[in-house]
C-alpha cells in the first residue's frame, strides 16, 4: 500500500499545479479519454499503454507470507516494476491529475496499492498458487469489466458529488 500511497500523492500534488486551469476544462478534457479506456475495457479488450513491462520477480513474493507481498505490492504501486494488462491505471491517474487533487490522490493511491497487495497475498495464503493462478486466469476478462465498472461509479461520483 505504501507504493500506491507515494504514487497517488505525486498524482494528487501534480493535479494541484494543474488547478490552474479551468475546472470545465479539465473535465471536458478527461470526459472522452476515459471514455474510450473504459469502453474497450467494458468491450474485454483493453488498450495497452505505455508502461515498464517489467515484472517483479517472482522469488520476491514467497520470501515470507507477508515480506514479500507487500514489497511486491510496493514496487507494482510505485511503477517501479510494472506490466498491466489494462488501461485502467492510467484513467485512475489522469482523473486524479485532472479532477481529483491531492486527498483523492491518496485515497486512490492507497486503494490502488492495497489492491496491489492483496492479490499476491491471497495468492500465497491460498495453500494451492497454481489453481489461485488458474482460477484467475480463467476469469480475467471478467475481473477487468467488474474493475472498469467500479471505476466508472466511482468516476461518477467524484464528478457528480465531489
Amino acid at each position: 500500500m505504501l507504493g500506491g500511497l507515494v504514487s497517488g500523492t505525486v498524482a494528487g500534488a501534480f493535479g494541484g499545479l494543474v488547478s490552474v486551469v479551468p475546472d470545465a476544462v479539465r473535465t471536458w478534457a478527461l470526459i472522452p479519454v476515459v471514455a474510450v479506456l473504459l469502453a474497450f475495457e467494458l468491450a474485454g479488450r483493453p488498450l495497452a499503454l505505455i508502461q515498464n513491462r517489467r515484472l517483479v520477480p517472482q522469488e520476491i513474493i514467497p520470501r515470507s507470507r507477508f515480506e514479500g507481498p507487500f514489497q511486491f505490492g510496493f514496487e507494482m504501486g510505485t511503477g517501479v516494476r510494472t506490466f498491466t494488462p489494462t488501461a485502467l491505471p492510467h484513467a485512475l491517474v489522469l482523473t486524479v491529475v485532472l479532477v481529483g487533487g491531492l486527498l483523492p490522490g491518496v485515497l486512490a493511491g492507497l486503494g490502488f496499492g492495497l489492491g496491489r497487495v492483496l492479490m499476491p497475498l491471497t495468492r500465497s495464503l491460498s495453500g494451492d498458487p497454481s489453481g489461485w493462478d488458474r482460477h484467475l486466469l480463467g476469469g480475467l476478462a471478467w475481473v477487468g469489466r467488474w474493475c472498469a465498472a467500479g471505476f466508472l461509479a466511482a468516476l461518477a461520483v467524484l464528478l457528480l458529488g465531489w
